[in-house]
């Protein structure tokens, strides 16, 4: 599309006042052009007919004698002469226009008059009229012009031819228009001058004074003002343009004071924020070195538990039954503190950014039927029933399994822990459909029929060291890690965590992945902003 043609506001005001100028003056003046060539050209024959009314009023006063006819009618004479019908073969050969005439007013009886312009042998301008004397003119209170009125004939007696020159005429019709058109000249030049002393002065400067003020606080002189003292809308707009500069810099200045106190204020931030890394760094160090630490001697303590477990299966008695149950607490704990530990570690490592993907195949059917075997045992314990369902022809899918296999443990633990006795454990996969750009992708679900999750927890339990209530978690205990390192590392396989769940019918846990992950490698960054977000080393 073409770019419009720019045009400033006092160009503009000039053409249209000059276009508006011509085109009222233009039209004025055609007015008066055109009814003084309507009266000009009307004249001759006006006169014409006045002249032929004297005439025929005072006919009987203007004899003359046929001779001064004759000679009258040559066009190079002015004069009023009257050719009665017995002279009619007298008249010139060479004057075909008033033969012409007679024969015309011969044969049509309603026609009194012709008139012609035309030229004399010196080529001056002429003006002939003639006009045709019946006997209803000559006689109207007579017999016989009773009957022509009455319809019969009224034979023509007379012709009365008046000619004379127009010369002056034509030259009035000439002064005229030098008149008219030096008048309009004037008028024009008049007008668009008061037009451009009225635009100029009264419109225009204003507004170019407001114009120039404005580019200079464009520019950032902010102290500049307009003076304008026009005693009109003008000047009340300058004061008003003033006063809407005046309270910018007002806000102007309070703004540069606010962000003193704000650039201030960030530089303690920016102290706080250092020293806060610095001490939740100290704290991931301290975590993960204590809780490594911590890792050796529980195994040995389990191993030993285990030995002395073993020894005292076969052995029998009051104090040997004590022992058992002693060494089962011992183990059971154990177990329960390594649990914590090694969550520690994970959410540790995430939040140093030190985990690591290895991407390759994995087989759906046989990660289900391995975590399903994994978990059967406690589940057993608690009479659940595990049902595996998993779609036919499932494709390999290039992840890193290890992750997968954590996270859907997590899911399958989490189930058989909340869900009541004699309760249905469900895992299920199945193929869904991109959505948009998205590609096709895995989902893998964990169905329980526990008590289900509140909805004003669904969200809450994600959050680190966060449990249902503690009703429930003094019941099934927990440390509320699993769900946490649960949602960084299905982040990290560039997934996400789904939960559908009502309270009182059970919670539906599913993790969606795409069956081609990205990135090798990819690591979680610790000072992220958000704690789960990954990035690709190779970027």
């Amino acid at each position: 599309m073409p770019k419009a043609v720019r045009i400033s506001l006092a160009n503009k005001c000039q053409l249209l006042f000059g276009a508006a100028v011509i085109l009222i003056v233009s039209a004025a003046l055609a007015v008066v052009w055109f009814r003084l060539q309507k009266l000009t050209g009307e004249g001759p024959e006006r006169w014409a007919e006045g002249t032929a009314k004297m005439w025929l009023a005072n006919r009987y006063d203007w004899p003359q004698p046929f001779d001064v006819i004759v000679a009258a009618t040559d066009t190079d004479r002015d004069g009023l002469v009257a050719i009665e019908r017995e002279q009619f073969d007298s008249v010139s050969q060479q004057d075909v226009f008033l033969r012409q005439t007679i024969a015309l007013f011969e044969s049509d009886p309603d026609r009194r008059k012709k008139t012609r312009d035309t030229r004399d042998s010196k080529g001056r301008p002429y003006y002939r009229y003639v006009r045709a004397v019946r006997r209803s003119d000559l006689d109207k209170g007579s017999f016989e012009a009773r009957l022509g009125t009455a319809g019969l004939p009224d034979p023509l007696e007379q012709i009365l031819l008046i000619q004379f020159r127009i010369d002056y005429i034509q030259r009035q019709q000439t002064y005229n228009r030098i008149f008219i058109i030096t008048a309009g000249l004037v008028a024009m030049l008049m007008a668009i001058g008061v037009f451009w002393f009225v635009t100029t002065r009264l419109i225009l400067s204003p507004v170019r004074v407001l114009r120039d003020t404005a580019e200079k606080i464009a520019e950032g002189d902010t102290n500049i003002r307009s003076d304008i003292n026009t005693g009109d809308e003008f000047e009340q707009l300058s004061d008003a343009f003033n006063t809407m500069v005046a309270n910018l810099n007002a806000q102007e200045q309070a703004v540069r004071q606010t962000n003193k106190g704000l650039d201030l204020r960030l530089g303690e931030l920016a102290e706080h924020n250092v020293a806060l890394y610095q001490a939740n760094r100290i704290k991931d160090d301290f975590l993960a070195n204590v809780s490594h630490e911590l890792r050796t001697p529980l195994h040995s303590i389990i191993g030993f538990a285990e030995v002395l477990q073993e020894t005292l299966r076969s052995r029998t008695g009051p104090v040997d039954e004590k022992r058992k149950r002693y060494i089962a607490n011992i183990i059971t704990s154990s177990r329960r503190l390594l649990d914590l530990i090694n969550d520690l570690l994970d959410l540790a490592k995430i939040e140093a950014g030190r985990v690591e993907l290895t991407v390759g195949p994995m087989s759906v059917k046989d990660t289900a039927e391995g975590l399903v075997n994994l978990i059967r045992p406690q589940a057993e314990r608690a009479s659940i029933e595990l049902v595996t369902k998993v779609q036919r022809n499932l494709p390999t899918v290039q992840t890193d399994a290890g992750k997968v296999q954590q996270i859907v443990f997590n899911f399958l633990s989490n189930a058989v822990k909340f869900t009541p006795d004699g309760g249905t454990v469900t895992l299920s996969s199945e193929m869904i459909a991109g959505n948009g750009p998205n590609k096709p992708g895995l989902r893998i679900s964990v169905r329980d029929t526990g008590p289900g999750i509140p909805d004003h927890m669904q969200e809450k339990i994600f959050e680190k060291f966060t449990q249902l209530e503690s009703a429930v978690t003094r019941e099934h205990g927990g440390t509320g890690l699993g769900l946490t390192i649960s949602r960084d590392l299905a982040q990290l396989l560039q997934g996400e965590i789904e939960l559908e769940s009502r309270q009182g019918q059970g919670a539906t846990f599913s993790l969606v992945i795409p069956l081609q992950l990205a990135t090798r490698g990819a690591v979680l960054m610790p000072d992220a902003a958000d704690p789960a977000s990954t990035v690709d080393p190779g970027e």
